[in-house]
């Protein structure tokens, strides 16, 4: 169906039903921070509006289907309604085969994709680690007061009321505060529309933290309660909470383990897709047809017309060529057929145009002789090894215009090593799909509206390998010859791409969010033990210390234990993760190292504090 005529009919089953959809679109000139609506029917505004996205830093517009103008029409869209209403949304996509992946988002549904689907699970995770750290250290700070009140006969239920009060007190107060702060940051962003959702979902959190740090506070109060035992032998209070804090810190450590490699390998991999999506930033403009064609005999009697546009394009500068080969498809699959590729690990046919425009992704400098600049090296046809040459003699008499034969071969096709040190980018065969090579045999093609024949350039054509730099000019051109009402759409082939992109460099933030909390909780939770062990072998470190001990002596076998603690847990986490199975895992290993770095420096911080406290004391 022709673009114009879909929008009709989505226009009219929105109006009939009372739907609300719209197609999402990542804006081409700024793709990390633009993201528009395009909406259906008689909701659709008749002028552009501004759109209040939450996100920090993101902003688009609510615009009318009628303005798609080159967007594509495939990609994600939105859509709301009665049940009758999507019904029907359904059957028409039914009816018109589209295939589709549709996701159903009510509260609980939207709790989960904001937890699992940005990675922020490991965030609140990471938070709960800290919550129990907080209560912990807390009560490690009043162990010696509730020790005094102990002994002077204070009743058990006041101790634990005036230290749940005492912790809330401190709690409350900059949680409001941050509330408030983050209320006052969501007002000067212009997003003011959503301060009552955004304190009621605060508050709701807020609330659930709470109460769990309530449940922390009378089960650590519980373990940590003062023994007639303890007191009698006069051990320091603080010594109580030895067994809690390492057991708070092994969890701590082997939540490190278990998540370096996810996070570390999910941030790597969404910062490589996001990477990989932006670079089609530079291939914003280029546009492909979507032709209605219904039989191969309809495409043969098309097939000269759309030579006929492509040749004109060419002739104007309009017209870009890209298609990537891979290695498996190089190789003849009869025994006779060599795998040697001579150090090329595929191939890219390629006309100036394109080269051109993904020259800032390669770092050449293209000039009219020298399409690759200093990133390439000129190779004939005799230097290239047998596979490929093999390749090319079975190939070029089928796409050849001059006939089913080799000439033009070594006068049509100039072949380039690339030689430069950024991944190559190519189109796939495939429309929205992007191979990338280390070492590939570029084969510059001229003018490909000269080189290839008519069935060549259509099969280009329809798979978006063959594309055009303005969607204006072609508009034009189709609008004066009969092929304009075989050609449903001219759409940006970069759509897709850029969307997704959006998607992953937000989810890489978030991440990256996720693994800087991860260590701060281990932080925290080794600050926790290290202060426990020093009040706890308090007496020890002033005499050792005194006697002239450097902090790493008097902390050796401490240290050696917290080495020995974190090597046990990584090695178990690594086997347990399935070890050389997956390439991420050695991410695991990385803990020794972290922590045993964190672990000394938070040790030798305690030690130092206690032996100044003492040597006051003393004084």
């Amino acid at each position: 169906m022709p673009k114009a005529q879909v929008i009709s009919e989505l226009d009219s089953l929105a109006d009939a039903t009372g739907l609300h959809l719209a197609k999402v679109v990542a804006d081409p000139e700024d793709f990390f921070n633009s993201r528009s609506l395009y909406a259906f029917g008689k909701e659709a505004p008749l002028t552009a509006q501004e759109l209040e996205w939450f996100k920090a830093g993101m902003h688009g517009q609510l615009r009318s289907a009628h303005e798609l103008g080159t967007a594509s029409l495939s990609g994600p869209y939105v859509y709301s309604g009665s049940e009758s209403a999507t019904l029907h949304l359904t059957q028409w996509l039914d009816t018109h085969l589209v295939k589709r992946n549709i996701s159903a988002k009510d509260t609980v549904g939207v709790l989960q994709q904001a937890l699992l689907g940005t990675g922020a699970w490991l965030t609140f995770l990471t938070c709960l680690v800290l919550l129990i750290t907080l209560v912990i250290a807390w009560y490690v700070l009043r162990a010696k007061a509730r020790t005094l009140k102990v002994l002077c006969g204070t009743p058990a239920s006041k101790i634990v009321l005036e230290d749940l009060l005492s912790l809330f007190r401190v709690v409350a107060i900059p949680a409001v505060v941050g509330v408030l702060a983050a209320l006052v940051v969501v007002t000067a962003q212009g997003k003011a529309s959503y301060l009552t959702s955004f304190t009621l979902t605060s508050a709701a959190f807020l609330s659930c933290a709470l109460a769990m740090m309530v449940l922390c506070a009378l089960l650590v109060s519980a373990l940590t309660w003062p023994t007639v035992d303890g007191i009698a032998s006069r051990q320091p209070p603080e010594k109580h909470f030895q067994r809690i804090s390492e057991l708070l810190k092994a969890a701590t450590l082997v939540l490190v383990t278990v998540t370096l490699p996810v996070v570390g390998a999910s941030i790597a991999e969404a910062t490589n897709l996001s990477n990989q999506g932006a670079q089609w930033e530079v291939l914003k403009d280029q546009v492909s047809l979507r032709v209605g064609v219904r039989s191969d005999a309809e495409f043969q009697s098309r097939q000269a017309e759309l030579h006929n546009l492509a040749d004109a394009a060419s002739s104007t500068g309009k017209l870009t060529l890209s298609y990537a080969i891979k290695p498996e498809y190089l190789v003849r699959q009869d025994e006779t057929g060599s795998a040697d590729l001579g150090g090329y690990d595929g191939v890219v046919i390629a006309n100036p145009n394109y080269l051109k425009a993904i020259s800032p992704l390669i770092a050449s400098d293209p000039s009219t002789g020298d399409p690759l600049g200093a990133q390439g090296t000129k190779v004939s046809f005799d230097e290239l090894p047998a596979t490929l040459k093999d390749y090319l003699t079975r190939q070029f008499p089928l796409w050849n215009r001059a006939g089913d034969n080799l000439n033009g071969l070594d006068q049509s096709l100039q072949n380039y090593r690339y030689t430069g040190q950024q991944e190559f980018p190519a189109l796939a065969p495939v429309l929205g799909e992007m191979t990338h090579f280390r070492n590939p045999l570029v084969i510059v093609v001229a003018d490909p509206a000269k080189t290839f024949n008519n069935s060549t350039i259509g099969g280009f054509l329809t798979t978006a390998n063959l594309t055009f730099n303005d969607a204006g000019w072609v508009r034009d051109y189709l609008a004066g010859h009969s092929l304009g009402s075989a050609v449903l759409s001219v759409d940006r082939i970069s759509d897709a791409a850029l969307y997704n992109s959006q998607l992953q460099n937000q989810s890489a933030g978030m991440k990256t969010l996720s693994f800087t909390l991860v260590l701060l909780a281990l932080t925290m939770s080794t600050a926790v033990s290290a202060l426990v062990y020093a009040l706890s072998k308090a007496r020890r470190i002033f005499v050792q210390r005194t006697s002239g001990w450097t902090w790493l002596k008097s902390l050796t076998r401490r240290l050696a234990w917290e080495g020995a603690l974190a090597l046990v847990l990584a090695v178990a986490m690594y086997f347990a993760l399935g070890a050389g199975a997956r390439p991420d895992v050695w991410w695991a290993l990385i803990a020794v190292p972290l922590y045993v770095l964190i672990s000394l420096t938070m040790h030798i911080s305690s030690a130092r504090g206690v032996f100044r406290r003492l040597l006051s004391r003393a004084a």
